[in-house]
């Protein structure tokens, strides 16, 4: 008999495996079985492959010989287990004789440590969702840019600026015609006005307004001074 580990060590919630291998020495032997215990004795070993029967203690062999026969066993180590530090499997071989004989067995042991402790993200499923909330409400950034003001004061820079030709005189008629100068100084309280109010609307009409009546007058000016006779 032989028994041999599959890993040194596993830990709580695994699975200790092993294999166990049966042979003779000289000849063949038939109606072998081979049972398996364990220690602590609150774990219970099985056969995993091999045997007729999976799943139990105990493998019945119609016969062995000097060729070795390999079957897997394993012992399931509860995750709660937390008394269990090593478990010890023992493999023991019987024959049906009426010789007096000492069955041989074979053993090894496997050690046991702590679970694996869980992440953070497993811990706590709910942190993403955490994250995930952000609170919805103005954007500084762009608060600061969603209005402009106009202040209030000269128009001249709006319109280009229009005068008669070198040489020319404007007669009597005409200079009465000419329209009266405006006051374009600025407005001492005036107070800024953001876009798309009522008062920048009238501001830009009145604005308008005043560019066509100058561009009026200058057409009239000119057909009249086309239009005197030359001495």
């Amino acid at each position: 008999m032989s028994v041999q580990r599959s890993q040194s060590s596993i830990k709580r919630g695994q699975t200790a495996g092993y294999v166990v291998q049966v042979f003779t020495k000289n000849g063949t032997a038939s109606g072998v079985s081979v049972a398996l215990t364990a220690q602590p004795s609150s774990q219970k070993p099985t056969f995993s492959s091999g045997c007729a029967k999976d799943g139990t203690a105990s493998c019945s062999l119609s016969s062995v010989t000097t060729k070795a026969i390999s079957l897997n066993a394993q012992i399931a180590v509860a995750s709660n287990a937390t008394s269990v530090s090593s478990v010890k499997l023992t493999a023991t071989a019987s024959v049906v004789t009426t010789t007096k004989w000492t069955p041989p067995a074979a053993a090894e042991t496997t050690t046991v440590t702590a679970a694996a402790a869980k992440s953070s993200a497993s811990a706590s499923p709910s942190a993403a969702a955490h994250i995930a909330l952000v609170p919805l409400g103005p954007i500084p950034a762009l608060n600061g840019e969603a209005s402009m003001f106009v202040q209030a004061g000269s128009a001249a820079n709006l319109f280009p600026t229009v005068g008669p030709s070198p040489g020319a005189s404007l007669g009597p008629t005409a200079s009465a015609a000419q329209p009266t100068k405006r006051n374009t100084a600025p407005v001492s309280e005036a107070s800024p006005v953001s876009l798309g109010t009522p008062v920048f609307t009238a501001q830009v009409a009145g604005l308008i307004a005043l560019g066509v009546a100058i561009m009026l007058t200058v057409a009239r000016l000119s057909v009249r001074r086309r239009s005197k006779p030359r001495s």
